[in-house]
């Protein structure tokens, strides 16, 4: 069984990663940055670090996926009867509400 906490923050933190790194390129484009240049003007170096920042917030969420991947692979722990919490009817009689337990 995964690590739901921690598969929320690195969820999280791709979101924002992905919106830090891609966001201010509107804003560049707006101001007039021409695209697929090697070198840019010193006016555009705000945003363009707030997208350096961005991707690197998303590096670490990558790792962080990885690292998810193989604690929940080698963790060992099983997954229960019910993980979703879903069974309907009286204690000792229950059956589950979701397709995979038909």
């Amino acid at each position: 069984q995964y690590p739901e906490k921690l598969a929320q923050v690195q969820f999280w933190t791709t979101f924002i990663g992905v919106n830090l790194t891609f966001f201010p390129m509107h804003f560049l484009g707006l101001s007039g940055m021409p695209r697929r240049i090697p070198d840019y003007p010193d006016a555009f170096s705000g945003w363009n670090a707030v997208s350096s920042y961005g991707s690197l917030v998303t590096t670490f969420s990558i790792i962080l996926w990885f690292y998810i991947v193989y604690r929940t692979l080698t963790d060992g722990v099983k997954c229960g009867n019910d993980p979703w919490g879903l069974a309907v009817g009286e204690p000792g009689k229950e059956h589950f509400a979701t397709l995979e337990w038909t």
